[in-house]
């Protein structure tokens, strides 16, 4: 809806662009009740995080805007891919397609949201390995894949919050981010609505019984040990998160 930039007015107006595993899709699935919002006909476009479709320098827009048709013009249209934050071209190129962008972001306990990845690659069929194997291989894994191998293994790397921050900050004024704890959704999802609607500057939710996170089945839980290898790595960027939003996040480090 919002115009200003010649040759693809109007354009798209926010994203929800973290985190994997975090309560996305049960947030898409709310804005999608809004009668003024628009969200895109897919709800993870993967349009600014596939580098293919920006090799040239340039990018037609069409196809992309042709997700929301006519709703472009008429409601706030947002687009909802969980991987934006982490891709490291994403925010850059959103910024140039419209710096007054907002960006909605679900931060979940880094140690459980790769558990819940690789869970979710598992039964995809996408991830031979045991957990504490895929820990182990990522940083090569990461290293000499193809971009869609990435993605899918990407299990720690996608917990770094901090640095995913500082990138989108150096970017976007702090004022047009909206960053939540994941748990909101389910244990305020009243409250947590009313906040999502006073940042896009839309009117109320009618109702916010469609927050509710996904939870996914597991064949069994993390182990202990798991967990404790992944709060060591994680513990000075979880400390950073708290500087940097003021939050206690003693939780995550349990």
């Amino acid at each position: 809806m919002t115009t200003g930039i010649t040759g693809f007015e109007p354009r798209v107006d926010f994203v929800v662009g973290g985190v994997q595993k975090g309560g996305t899709t049960s947030l898409d699935r709310l804005l999608r009740t809004h009668p003024a919002v628009g969200m895109a006909s897919v709800k993870e476009p993967h349009w600014f995080d596939t580098d293919e479709r920006f090799a040239s320098g340039t990018c037609d827009y069409a196809p992309y805007h042709a997700l929301w048709g006519a709703q472009l013009a008429s409601r706030l249209c947002g687009d909802a891919t969980p991987s934006y934050v982490w891709w490291p071209e994403a925010a850059r190129r959103i910024r140039r397609y419209n710096p007054d962008m907002r960006w909605v972001l679900l931060l979940r306990d880094p140690a459980g949201r790769a558990y819940s990845h690789w869970n979710m690659q598992r039964e995809r069929g996408n991830e031979p390995l045991a957990f504490p194997a895929a820990l182990d291989a990522e940083e090569e894994r990461l290293r000499t894949s193809a971009p869609q191998d990435v993605r899918r293994h990407s299990y720690v790397s996608r917990g770094y919050y901090a640095r995913q921050l500082e990138r989108l900050w150096s970017l976007f004024p702090k004022e047009q981010t909206l960053v939540l704890m994941s748990g909101q959704l389910r244990e305020t999802p009243v409250e947590t609505a009313e906040s999502i609607a006073e940042f896009l500057g839309i009117e109320p939710f009618s109702s916010a019984e469609a927050i509710s996170e996904n939870e996914g089945t597991y064949a069994e839980p993390m182990s202990p040990r798991d967990r404790e290898r992944l709060v060591r790595l994680y513990e000075p960027d979880i400390r950073a998160v708290e500087r940097m939003l003021g939050w206690d996040l003693s939780a995550w480090l349990r």
